[in-house]
C-alpha cells in the first residue's frame, strides 16, 4: 500500500500532469473550435469583437497551472489564483454569469489571505468545526450576493436554475478557498463536487475550455486527497 501512495505522490508532484493539463485544454479548444468564439458588444456607437476564446483558453491554462501548484503545496499557486480570479470572473460575467461581479472579489480576497497565511506557515490541520463554519459561511455569502446580483443586476424575472446552478459552486467554491489557509486534506472533497457542479454551469454556459479545466480538476482533485492525507500523516 505504501507503494502505491508512494507512486501517486510521485505523479501529483510531478510536471508531467501541469503538461498534460495544459494540452488537453489547448487541443481540445482548437479541435471544438472553441478559440473562435467571439464577444460581440457596442461601445460609443461603434461595435466591436473580443477574442473570448482566445483569452478564455489562456485564463484557463492560468488557473490549472495555479491549482498544481497548490497542490504541490507552492504558495506561488496561490498568488497566480489571487490575480487570475479577477480574470476569471470578467469571463463569466461575459458568458452570462451575472453574479460574478459580487462574487468573484470574495474569491480574489480568499485566495490573496491563503497567499498570506501560506508565506508563515504550511500546517496540514485535521477537519474541525472551523471547516464547517466557514463552509456555512460561504455557501450563504454565495446566496445573499447573488440573489443581489440577480435581482439588480438584471432586466427580467431570476432564471432559477441558472441561480442554482451558479450560486452552490460559487458557495462550496467561497467554503473551499476561506479553509485553502488551513490546509485541510478534506477539503480536496470539497473541491470534488464544486468541480462537478462547474462541469454542469459551463456547459450550460458553453464554455469549453472551462469545462476541459474541471474535469481534470476532478482527478487532480482525488491525487491532492491521498497526497496530503499522507503528507498529514508523516507531520504527527
Amino acid at each position: 500500500m505504501s507503494n502505491i501512495i508512494t507512486s501517486i505522490k510521485k505523479i501529483t508532484n510531478s510536471r508531467y500532469l501541469d503538461y498534460i493539463g495544459v494540452v488537453l485544454v489547448v487541443s481540445i479548444s482548437f479541435l471544438l473550435k472553441y478559440h473562435e468564439t467571439l464577444y460581440d458588444f457596442e461601445w460609443n456607437q461603434k461595435s466591436y469583437s473580443f477574442y473570448l476564446g482566445y483569452f478564455s483558453i489562456v485564463n484557463t491554462i492560468l488557473s490549472m497551472l495555479a491549482t498544481r501548484l497548490v497542490t504541490k503545496k507552492n504558495n506561488f499557486g496561490n498568488l497566480i489564483s489571487t490575480c487570475n480570479t479577477l480574470l476569471s470572473g470578467g469571463i463569466d460575467f461575459l458568458l452570462g454569469n451575472i453574479g460574478a461581479v459580487l462574487t468573484y472579489p470574495v474569491s480574489f480576497f480568499g485566495n490573496y489571505f491563503a497567499f498570506k497565511i501560506w508565506k508563515k506557515k504550511q500546517y496540514l490541520n485535521t477537519i474541525d468545526l472551523i471547516f464547517f463554519r466557514n463552509m456555512g459561511i460561504g455557501i450563504l455569502l454565495s446566496f445573499v450576493l447573488n440573489y443581489i446580483a440577480f435581482t439588480n443586476f438584471s432586466t427580467g424575472a431570476i432564471d432559477w436554475k441558472l441561480f442554482f446552478i451558479i450560486a452552490i459552486p460559487a458557495g462550496i467554491s467561497f467554503g473551499g478557498t476561506f479553509n485553502l489557509g488551513r490546509m485541510y486534506p478534506d477539503n480536496w472533497f470539497n473541491w470534488q463536487v464544486y468541480n462537478a457542479f462547474k462541469i454542469g454551469q459551463n456547459l450550460m454556459l458553453l464554455n469549453i475550455a472551462n469545462t476541459i479545466k474541471y474535469v481534470f480538476y476532478m482527478v487532480n482533485a482525488i491525487l491532492g486527497y491521498i497526497t496530503w492525507n499522507d503528507d498529514k500523516k508523516q507531520q504527527l
